[in-house]
Formats: structure tokens, C-alpha cells, sequence
């Protein structure tokens, strides 16, 4: 608007006005603006001339401001910064150590980083930059060798304080069980790691390394929370209140947690063993205690006489092998369980006389037994033995009834002899009827007694097989001071004596297995 104001117009002109004096003005006003203009250009060049050797403002090297300072300058005021520097190492125990700079020599490298800084300033755009705040970061530079002798003086570096990781594990505690035992972290320090997270701290200027944090500490390799080792721990823990109660008639025996811990593993899958030696020394020992078979038996005998007989297999028997293989598979299962031995031989009771109250009583001596059921006199009877004088007489010994076979026929070398009730009792001697004998009792087996089995009148035979079964002991013994009276013979009992009855008699009968129980369940053949 000002410049159209000295414009003349075609009137102004044709009238001679004067027009010279705006133009003039009009000069002069652009010469001004052009050397305010100039000068101020001059000025700015020379400003940015000057930001060739500092730096722009708003330049921050290392969080310090160097606006406007030399490399040299900024360099003086960078290492002036960094020698209050202090690098603060916590440990588990809270315990705390410091590296301060001049341990290690701290300062800033002596590179060209600085110059490369300034290069790249564009001196003619400091206006703009010198709006805009420019952050850079210089690696400290330090001595190596004192690094690691500040890191070896370290009161954390003292080996002999280092407590070495323990893996965590399943102990059996008595009083609680299965239980894991927590790893034990330890504060053993993996060095060259640490001399790694030291350079980086110091270069980085960061005032605090945590030593676990930064993971510094030598680690156990299995933690509770370790998934294998929980799933180990659930296999086990089945077995912290585990036991197997054996029941010996009124007597327990009672294999607890506490040896069974000590028997059982973990194998490298993770799954249960048990020490199938410690599971068979444990039947072994119950086998011993309570096994009653080939042992003594103490008889009060019918006579009033309390007799020992010493010879035979009656009573109770484990069978070691099949038991201990029946244990360790209740162990494998880890559930409680009240069992019973398996047995190779079975008695009547396990409380007091194994051959309980009911039993044949055989007095050899008298030629006469007794049959008590449940501690009753079932029958009692006169019989004939085996001969001795030729070598067949009848063992004593406590025995059991092996089985009983109604109309059997006993099998000899050249004969066969059928019999109505026959009831064998050790290996092939047992009782039978002895229909072709017209007496019974006294003497008569010395001289014409049988190949060892008991010769009963039919009637007894009867009854005893009617009230007998498997399994039945039968106890056979000699008693001095029981033989019959020869003056008080009957008739009949001195002719029987004396009149053979050898053909109506099977061969001799084998001798009593020494181990009898595959007689009992699978009897051979009776040969009487």
C-alpha cells in the first residue's frame, strides 16, 4: 500500500507534479534492507563459522552438556564427570561392594569420537539444530589389567567363602515322609561372566550390577520345581505311609515305610525299583521266625506223658521264592495291604501248638491211636503197624493227612490190593482198613506187622475217613513204658501174631520225601 502511495499517476504527470521525492525515498529504503540483510548474513556466517570448533547448543555427551565447548574442552569436562563415577555390586546377602573410577583407571577413550561429533555438525543449520537437543554416549575407556585385579580383590571373589549350588533332591523323612528338599542356590560366581557384566556396566556408566539379577551365580541344574523331578516325587510319595502287615495268627509282622524307603529307587526313566534282595532277606527272616515245619513238636500225649518227636514235616512252611515274588508286586503297586505269607506247607494255627486240636495220635509202641477233632475223642483203636524185623516199620514223626480216596487199590511188585478207606499221610504210608486181619494191637506188628502203613479194623477206618480231611496232622511217636502186656494178649491177637497175612500185603512203601508239599498237592501212586 505505501508503494502504490508514490506511484504518480498519468494526471500527476501531465501536470508537472512532483514525483522525485517518493522515489528517492524508495531507493534508499531498499538499499537499507539490503545492508541489514548483508550484515546479518555476515553475522550468521560467522556464527557458523565458530560451531567448527564447538558444539551446537543442546549437545549432551554422556548426560553432560557440552554446548558451545571443544572437544578438548568437552573431553576435560566428560572426564571430570566420569572420575565421581561408583559401580555398586549387591550380592545375595545384601551385602554390597563399590568400584570407584580410579580403581580401574576410568576415563574417556583418547579417540577421535569427539572430533567425529563436531564433524558432523552442519555449521550453517545451527539455528535449527541448536533447537533440537542431540544426546550421544562414548565408551569409557579403562585398564583391563585393572578391571580384573579391582574384580579379584573383590571380597565376593574370596573362594573360600563360595558355598557351591546343590541340586534339589527327595529325601524319606520318618516323621513326615517323602519330601523334596530345596536346591541350595549358593553364591559360587561364574567369573568370566562377571568380568563380562563388569565391562558392560562400566561402559554403560550404570551405577548398580545385582549379581543374581544379572545371573552371576553358578545355578543348581534341578530346582523343586523341576517337572521331572516333581513327577518323581509323585511316584514316591505313595510310599511315605506305605506297610505290609503279615498276619501270623495272633502275631503281626509289620514291613513299614521306613525299611521300605530304604528299598526302593528311582532308575533313570524314573520309574520304581525295589531291591529284590532286601524283598527276599525280609521273607527269608519271616521263614525263619515262624516257619514251624521239620521243627520239634512237644505232645501231651493220651497216656498222661508229654513226648518230643523230632522227625517229619508238619507245620507251617513259606514259600520264599513265591512270596518274595508276591511282596515285591505289592511293593511295585505302593498300596497297604495285610496279607499272608504263601505257603508251602500249612499248619492248624500259628498261636501256641502249630498242630492246633485237632489230630491222629499214633503211639507205635502201644499199637494204638486216637482221633481228636476240635479237641474232642472222635474214636480210638488198636492197629498193626509195620514190621521192623524186616525193615519196614512204621517212622515216627508229625505228618499230615495228604488226601483221602474212598475204594483205592494199593499196588505192590506182584499184587494189587483194594481197600475201602485209604487216607496215606507220609509220602506213600498212610492208614487204610485192614479188613484181612482178624486182630489188631499188641505185638503183632514185630512179627507180622505191615510194609509200614496203619492197619485199622474196617469199622475205625470208616469213622476216621468220615471225620478226616486233607491236611490233618497226624503225629506218630514211641512211648516206653506203653507196650501192651504179653500175658494180657488176647486169643486172637497171639494167633494174628503168629499167622502171616503177607499175601494180602502190598511192597514196601517208599521213604517220606523230604520235602513233601508236591506230594500233598500231586500225589504219586500208593503202594499201601
Amino acid at each position: 500500500m505505501l508503494l502504490k502511495k508514490f506511484i504518480p499517476t498519468q494526471k500527476e504527470q501531465e501536470n508537472g507534479d512532483k514525483t522525485t521525492v517518493p522515489n528517492a525515498k524508495i531507493k534508499k529504503l531498499y538499499i537499507g534492507c539490503g545492508s541489514a540483510f548483508v550484515v546479518l548474513v555476515i553475522l550468521y556466517c560467522m556464527i557458523s563459522l565458530n560451531y567448527k570448533s564447538v558444539y551446537f547448543p543442546a549437545t549432551i555427551i554422556n548426560g553432560i552438556n557440552v554446548s558451545g565447548l571443544s572437544p578438548d574442552q568437552a573431553r576435560e569436562a566428560l572426564n571430570a564427570d566420569i572420575s565421581s563415577y561408583i559401580l555398586t555390586i549387591a550380592q545375595d546377602n545384601e551385602t554390597t561392594e563399590q568400584i570407584f573410577a580410579a580403581d580401574i583407571g576410568l576415563h574417556i577413550k583418547e579417540d577421535d569420537s569427539l572430533q567425529v561429533i563436531l564433524d558432523s555438525q552442519n555449521i550453517f543449520s545451527w539455528a535449527l539444530q541448536g533447537m533440537l537437543e542431540k544426546e550421544y554416549t562414548l565408551e569409557a575407556g579403562y585398564t583391563e589389567a585393572d578391571l580384573r585385579t579391582t574384580l579379584d580383590s573383590l571380597s565376593c571373589m574370596d573362594k573360600t567363602r563360595w558355598i557351591s549350588p546343590e541340586n534339589a533332591y527327595i529325601q524319606y523323612d520318618k516323621k513326615n515322609g517323602y519330601e523334596i528338599v530345596p536346591e541350595v542356590l549358593g553364591n559360587e560366581i561364574l567369573t568370566d561372566q562377571f568380568y563380562e557384566a563388569l565391562s558392560t556396566s562400566v561402559n554403560a556408566r550404570e551405577t548398580s550390577l545385582s549379581l543374581r539379577d544379572a545371573g552371576l551365580y553358578k545355578l543348581p541344574e534341578v530346582t523343586s520345581e523341576d517337572v521331572s523331578l516333581q513327577e518323581q516325587f509323585a511316584r514316591l510319595q505313595q510310599y511315605s505311609d506305605m506297610c505290609v502287615t503279615y498276619q501270623f495268627g495272633s502275631q503281626t509282622e509289620i514291613l513299614d515305610s521306613d525299611t521300605i524307603s530304604e528299598w526302593i529307587s528311582l532308575d533313570k526313566n524314573g520309574e520304581i525299583t525295589v531291591d529284590e534282595e532286601a524283598a527276599r532277606q525280609f521273607v527269608k527272616s519271616l521263614s525263619r521266625k515262624y516257619d514251624t515245619a521239620y521243627s520239634p513238636k512237644t505232645l501231651q500225649t493220651s497216656y498222661g506223658k508229654t513226648v518230643t518227636i523230632n522227625r517229619g514235616f508238619y507245620g507251617w512252611q513259606i514259600d520264599r521264592e513265591e512270596e518274595t515274588k508276591g511282596l515285591l508286586d505289592v511293593i511295585r503297586a505302593g498300596k497297604s495291604v495285610t496279607r499272608e505269607p504263601v505257603y508251602l506247607l500249612s499248619a492248624a494255627s500259628h498261636d501256641g501248638l502249630d498242630y492246633g486240636d485237632t489230630y491222629v495220635e499214633i503211639n507205635l509202641t502201644a499199637q494204638h491211636l486216637f482221633f481228636y477233632k476240635n479237641g474232642k475223642l472222635v474214636i480210638e483203636s488198636d492197629f498193626v503197624s509195620g514190621n521192623p524185623s524186616k525193615g519196614n516199620g512204621t517212622p515216627d514223626g508229625a505228618y499230615a493227612i495228604t488226601y483221602t480216596q474212598r475204594n483205592a487199590t494199593l499196588r505192590g511188585a506182584d499184587y494189587t490190593t483194594p481197600v475201602s478207606y485209604w487216607m496215606p499221610f507220609n509220602g506213600n504210608i498212610g492208614m487204610h482198613d485192614g479188613y484181612w486181619r482178624s486182630s489188631f494191637g499188641g505185638v503183632i506188628y514185630q512179627t507180622n506187622g505191615s510194609h509200614g502203613c496203619i492197619n485199622l479194623p474196617p469199622a475205625a477206618a470208616k469213622t476216621i475217613f468220615e471225620n478226616i480231611q486233607k491236611g490233618i496232622p497226624v503225629l506218630c511217636y514211641f512211648l516206653d513204658g506203653t507196650e501192651q502186656n504179653p500175658n494180657a494178649l488176647t486169643a486172637e491177637q497171639i494167633q494174628a501174631q503168629n499167622n502171616p497175612v503177607e499175601s494180602q500185603e502190598p511192597a514196601p512203601a517208599p521213604a517220606a520225601p523230604e520235602n513233601p508239599a508236591a506230594t500233598q498237592d500231586n500225589p504219586a501212586p500208593s503202594v499201601e
